[in-house]
């Protein structure tokens, strides 16, 4: 490759990065909220007692879900609010619209 297009190369790589950190700092800089995950079809998620989200790498199978409905799992309603206060953690269902100044999308 010819030193020119090495430059050009550079130089078109050098302004996707900026112009993507530039973009990201944007919304970052006065954005009340963000995307945290997305959910698919048999992600788990699981809320750590200090606070912390994990994700599982393995899908949730039927039988698990069986095993879960069992023990009393409950289908979380749309707009559910999860939030910590004081130590411990909290889920206000069909909460959205009480909470709705802390986030940038509408419910």
């Amino acid at each position: 490759m010819s030193i020119s297009k090495r430059v050009l190369l550079a130089a078109g790589v050098t302004l996707v990065i900026g112009l993507s950190s530039a973009a990201i700092a944007q919304t970052k800089g006065n954005a009340k909220s963000a995307e945290a995950a997305t959910i698919e079809e048999g992600d788990a998620m699981m809320l750590h007692p200090r606070g912390t989200v994990h994700k599982s790498h393995v899908k949730v199978t039927a039988a698990q879900h069986e095993a879960a409905m069992r023990k009393g799992a409950r289908e979380v309603r749309p707009g559910s609010v999860i939030y910590r206060q004081a130590g411990k953690l909290y889920m206000l269902q069909n909460g959205a619209p009480d909470f709705q100044d802390n986030f940038d999308i509408d419910y």
